[in-house]
């Protein structure tokens, strides 16, 4: 199988931790495999990034922007097969990790649904949380979103977990590993990012967000992405 995927990974204030990524990412991806990493050009440290010069890694300084923004206007209307949405702080264990979630969306959702790895953070028994994940191109196009209306940080997997739950096709393989090294698992400091991630603001935002998807246009987007597999399978 052949299939293309574009990773998007916005980072601010993190130029260590950026390197250590995509150096993880250029020693595991397949060949059809690129990677967009967005930096906001009011970032103190945006001049301290040094990023290795390499074909599949484009770097973008632009407007300070919310990552649900970044996700969005990277991945909606591109050509690619396959879309991941990931964070500065995960890190690429598994070789070919890309050939093999696009591989188990591919079998399991004929193209359809999102393909999970293991993080290290969260708990799959407990929360269905597509954290180091390939999302399906196809469905991306019919939603028009990777990171639904009103989101901007929080929230944005949550949905994510919640439309592919409803489709039947939210799908993990616990031996392929991306792992997000996260405060919550002790993996790295806090800092600023998380300050603000986990803001009593930020968390009201992203929960009021959640809830007026759900209340609002879930059901619509359902029956959409429903008939859209229907449509392919005639």
């Amino acid at each position: 199988m052949s299939k293309s995927l574009l990773v998007v990974v916005p980072s601010r204030g993190r130029p260590e931790l950026c390197l250590e990524m995509v150096q993880s990412f250029l020693e595991t991806k397949s060949k059809d495999t690129r990677m967009i990493i967005y930096l906001n050009d009011d970032d103190p440290l945006v001049r301290r990034y040094a990023v290795p010069v390499h074909p599949d890694v484009i770097v973008e300084i632009g407007p300070k922007k919310y990552i649900a923004q970044v996700y969005n206007s990277h991945c909606v209307g591109a050509k690619e097969d396959y879309f991941a949405n990931l964070n500065d702080d995960h890190l690429f264990i598994t070789p070919q990790w890309d050939e093999k979630l696009m591989s188990l969306c591919e079998e399991k959702g004929n193209g359809w649904g999102i393909a999970c790895a293991e993080d290290h953070l969260t708990d799959w028994n407990q929360h269905h949380n597509p954290s180091g994940c390939v999302i399906s191109g196809k469905m991306t196009q019919v939603l028009g979103f990777i990171a639904a209306p009103g989101l901007r940080h929080i929230g944005i997997d949550v949905i994510q977990a919640r439309v592919c739950d409803a489709i039947g096709c939210l799908f993990r393989d616990p031996n392929i590993i991306i792992e997000h090294r996260h405060w919550l698992n002790g993996m790295r400091p806090m800092d600023n990012n998380y300050r603000w991630v986990y803001s009593d603001d930020e968390q009201g935002h992203g929960d009021r967000a959640v809830r007026d998807y759900m209340y609002g246009q879930f059901n619509s987007d359902i029956k959409k992405l429903k008939e859209a597999i229907a449509a392919e399978k005639k």
